[in-house]
């Protein structure tokens, strides 16, 4: 009888595991998390729906990616291919994402709240699918634009032209997140190809990187160039050291942006100026970029340097920022600074400790192994287990979403200093 019972035990436990549960019926059909995945980075209720459109604007027109949540009642395949091209020899490249392409918008619960992902310098929209996937999963439409001009697209690989890149996109980068804002409100208005979908009264903005900067702006944090001439003394300093060292190559790409953001910095702020509609380079602190329909942003290790603490003095929307602190790229010395500086009564700040840059972006494991060796520094990480990494971005990210755009009292709660217990990540907060 001990013996019956003990199988019996075995075959319930195997089915609780093999089992959907009633909550997630219509949801992704292959899960993507660790077993010690904390709840909120396990997929959310909904199917992923994809479309495509093209937002024009008076000087370029902005290719678009549009997740949301989606019906599937035929438990229809999920598995996605997204085309993109990578990089300036526009090598074709195929990832393997979790949606369904133009699925039917699932309505039982809309509007849903709209969340702009805006990605790196010199990469694409689809660049973070498992964050855009999982958000849209959890009740969010996610918009993601190519940014044409600091896309992998539209770079050439010199110096000078990642410089006009990287200081005209401070300017065209906010305009980009309004457009989508603008071309939110009229998908989901009267007649509209997703009607009734998105809330366009709550609203974020996120981003890796060159994106996380523009989260930032799109927030209403204002451009120092003080601040960063006194980052690149500094981060010049330090990559001498490094590449003196071996651990650097002087033609690495993180030198590359160093020297685009720093050797030729000067001469670009008044170009700048006058794609800001200035008459001169402002003497401190630049406009506010900010967009007023903004209530969240999510800043996934962006540049603090463009703005230095003053630059953060008058934002007020929630704020998270998430950086690590092995990073050649983009390290920032004084992001306690700018926290601390931060008007806003509600933020957050979390390292992921000897992380470095791409642990944002989605792993090896969604593209094809005939890349993986020319691009492996790019989806992997010499430290951290890229779904460990994933598994906490989803978590964070959805908590704060929910929180400041939903009112989740529950996500409030996991957002707060004292329930925050992960290894390999220093976590500090106030509002929560």
């Amino acid at each position: 009888m001990k013996r019956h019972i003990g199988l019996l035990m075995i075959v319930l436990l195997l089915l609780a595991f093999a089992l959907p549960s009633a909550a997630q019926e219509e949801g992704p059909l292959v899960s993507g998390w660790r077993p010690d995945a904390p709840s909120l980075a396990h997929p959310g209720r909904y199917a992923v729906g994809t479309r495509e459109y093209v937002i024009e604007t008076e000087d370029r027109d902005l290719p678009l990616r549009v997740w949301y949540p989606a019906l599937n009642p035929d438990r229809t395949d999920n598995v996605i291919q997204y085309d993109i091209a990578l990089m300036t020899s526009r090598i074709p490249m195929i990832i393997t994402g979790r949606a369904i392409r133009d699925a039917a918008p699932n309505v039982e619960n809309d509007p849903y709240p709209l969340v702009v992902f805006s990605h790196g310098f010199f990469m694409y929209r689809e660049q973070s699918t498992f964050l855009t996937e999982h958000l849209a999963s959890r009740g969010f439409v996610v918009f993601s634009v190519d940014h044409v001009g600091s896309s992998s697209t539209t770079v050439e690989w010199t110096v000078e032209d990642f410089a006009r890149a990287r200081f005209e996109m401070a300017i065209t980068r906010p305009q980009d997140a309004s457009y989508q804002i603008d071309y939110a409100e009229t998908l989901t208005a009267s007649g509209g190809d997703l009607e009734g979908l998105i809330d366009v009264e709550h609203v974020a903005v996120i981003g890796h990187s060159a994106g996380g900067q523009t989260a930032l702006e799109a927030g209403g944090a204002q451009i120092n160039p003080a601040s960063q001439s006194a980052w690149c003394t500094e981060l010049k300093a330090n990559q001498a050291i490094a590449m003196q060292s071996g651990r650097l190559s002087a033609n690495s790409a993180a030198v590359m942006i160093a020297s685009a953001d720093c050797d030729y910095g000067e001469r670009m702020w008044p170009q700048v100026a006058t794609l800001a509609g200035l008459q001169e380079v402002p003497a401190g602190l630049w406009p506010s970029l900010g967009d007023d329909r903004v209530d969240a942003i999510v800043s996934l290790d962006g540049p603090i340097y463009l703005f230095g603490a003053e630059g953060a003095a008058d934002m007020t929307v929630p704020v998270l920022i998430m950086a690590v602190d092995a990073d050649d790229f983009l390290a920032d010395f004084a992001l306690d600074e700018f926290f601390s500086n931060l008007a806003s009564p509600r933020k957050a700040v979390m390292t992921f400790q000897s992380a470095g840059h791409y642990i944002f972006v989605d792993s090896y494991s969604r593209y094809p192994a005939s890349a993986w060796n020319d691009l492996w520094p790019n989806w992997s990480d010499p430290v951290w287990d890229m779904d460990r990494a994933h598994d906490l971005i989803n978590h964070f990210t959805t908590a704060f979403l929910l929180d400041v755009l939903k009112g989740d009292e529950a996500a409030h709660a996991a957002l707060a200093p004292d329930t925050v217990s992960f290894p390999g990540i220093t976590y500090e907060a106030e509002g929560f």
